[in-house]
């Protein structure tokens, strides 16, 4: 299993404040930003079900399992699993699916699960 997490630093944005938003429902193992031509990404990756935790533990306080489920699975294929936060409500420790474009003003967090071998 490798899960990598992806969001964009947008020049007026702080890059603490979105990695604190990431961490807030992610435990990775590595965590990098990298220059994407003129724009900057922070990457956060993992390799196992419990860098997740965090995240399954707010949809449970949230009480939000099958709306959650439902928005996976709208992104998702046989071999991923793909889904995007609201990169404001992951900074207030606050889990809110949201579209890849147009409603997460900063940009969302994008979260990618890959089945290896």
């Amino acid at each position: 299993m490798k899960i990598v997490v992806e969001a964009e630093i947008r020049p007026t944005e702080d890059e603490e404040k979105v990695k604190k938003a990431v961490l807030n429902f992610f435990t990775p193992s590595n965590i990098r930003v990298e220059e994407r031509g003129r724009r900057k990404v922070l990457i956060a990756e993992a390799d196992r079900p419990e860098a997740l935790q965090k995240l399954h533990l707010k949809l449970r306080e949230q009480r939000i399992l099958d709306a959650a489920r439902s928005m996976i699975m709208r992104w998702s294929s046989e071999d991923r699993v793909v889904f995007y936060l609201h990169k404001q409500a992951a900074f207030m420790n606050h889990i809110a699916f949201c579209l890849p474009e147009g409603e997460s003003p900063l940009g969302p967090i994008k979260v990618e699960i890959f089945e290896t071998d």
